[in-house]
């Protein structure tokens, strides 16, 4: 069966002009030079989180990580709401469930806070699982690749669709090709290091993964 494992923030949801936002505003809190622009953001964004925030300046003996981390939440989560889908995402997941294809998001969200805006966009019924962090199982989304591994046969086409290189990793994990797309929260130039296709749409994704071909660029 040919399946597309699908990644939500800067994939699937529009989120990160918010999430430059509520980093600046933390940033700010805390007396630490904000990112300028989104490519500035881009540029540094990765996992682990902590690493990120290590990098673009918060001192962890001042205040610890999982404050920092919490603060991002409360400003974050109530806003998330207000995002869109990624240009297309709605149109691709339809066309890919009318094709047959099983489709699964998996996320390092908070399962709870992950299920809450997929509802609000309405795209629950597009999916066939979802899989967020919610266990001590799954701590990870490495850890969750391998669970979702799991449920696989060696018969399956599996093709993981991001925006990071954890989602790289993530897709290496499960044994899955992989696809990237620029419309999310790390550059090209960071992802096209991978060697694997960077696309600039989900169009273009669909596309690749319906003829089954990992050679385009």
């Amino acid at each position: 069966m040919k399946k597309i494992v699908w990644d939500w923030n800067g994939t699937l949801f529009d989120d990160v002009q918010l999430c430059l936002s509520c980093i600046n505003a933390l940033l700010r809190r805390y007396q630490v030079p904000v990112l300028k622009d989104l490519s500035a953001y881009r540029k540094v964004f990765g996992f682990p989180i902590k690493d990120y925030y290590r990098e673009i300046g918060f001192d962890f003996s001042k205040t610890p990580f999982e404050k920092l981390a919490q603060e991002y939440m409360d400003m974050y989560q109530d806003r998330s709401y207000q995002c869109d889908l990624v240009t297309g995402a709605l149109d691709v997941l339809s066309r890919a469930k009318e094709m047959g294809i099983h489709q699964t998001v998996l996320s390092a969200s908070r399962k709870d806070y992950l299920l809450s805006q997929i509802r609000a966009k309405g795209i629950q019924n597009h999916v066939d699982d979802i899989y967020g962090i919610e266990n001590i199982y799954a701590k990870s989304k490495l850890d969750l690749a391998k669970v979702y591994k799991e449920t696989c046969s060696k018969e399956d086409e599996i093709w993981f669709v991001g925006d990071s290189l954890h989602d790289f990793e993530a897709a290496n994990v499960m044994g899955a090709n992989c696809l990237l797309v620029t419309s999310g929260h790390q550059s090209y130039d960071r992802l096209k290091e991978t060697g694997v296709p960077v696309f600039d749409s989900l169009e273009n994704c669909l596309e690749v993964i319906y003829e089954g071909n990992t050679n385009r660029r």
